[in-house]
């Protein structure tokens, strides 16, 4: 019975520092939310959306990639789109600050989809979770996810 307490407080335990171990996230890390775009002033929701956070090696800049969105519900189709942004934040207890102003969005294959300009866009990683704001063009966008 002793050993089944021990084990039960011991996973317990970790658990509880699930935030404490480094998180290598050059080799990308998935979080699942919901993200809203407000358009013609109503706010559209993607649910159970996945979101990537790629940082890039150097820790300078990262990649967002957004999987099978539909941006408006007229969209015949989902799309991937990659945001690349530039990192804030050092790092310290697996949280990392991120922006992008006036920067193009792309396909996965690396082609600018230059109809819509990213800005304000702003951020921030954990361990736990992903948050994120951005004009698309016009359109107000932000996600809110859980890290998978």
């Amino acid at each position: 019975m002793k050993k089944l307490i021990y084990l039960i407080s011991l996973l317990g335990l970790l658990a509880c520092n699930k935030n404490s171990v480094p998180i290598d996230y050059t080799v990308g890390q998935h979080y699942r939310g919901s993200l809203w775009v407000e358009y013609n002033g109503e706010n559209y929701e993607n649910k159970d959306i996945e979101v990537g956070f790629t940082l890039s090696e150097d820790g300078k800049t990262a990649e967002i990639r957004l999987n099978r969105i539909r941006f408006v519900p007229q969209m015949p189709v989902t799309v991937d789109t990659v945001l690349p942004v530039t990192v804030q934040g050092t790092g310290n207890s697996n949280t990392y600050t991120f922006s992008a102003h006036n920067v193009y969005p792309h396909s996965p294959a690396g082609v600018e989809q230059q109809k819509y300009l990213i800005n304000n866009l702003s951020g921030m990683a954990t361990g736990t979770m992903l948050n994120f704001s951005l004009f698309f063009g016009d359109y107000p966008t932000r996600f809110t996810g859980s890290r998978q």
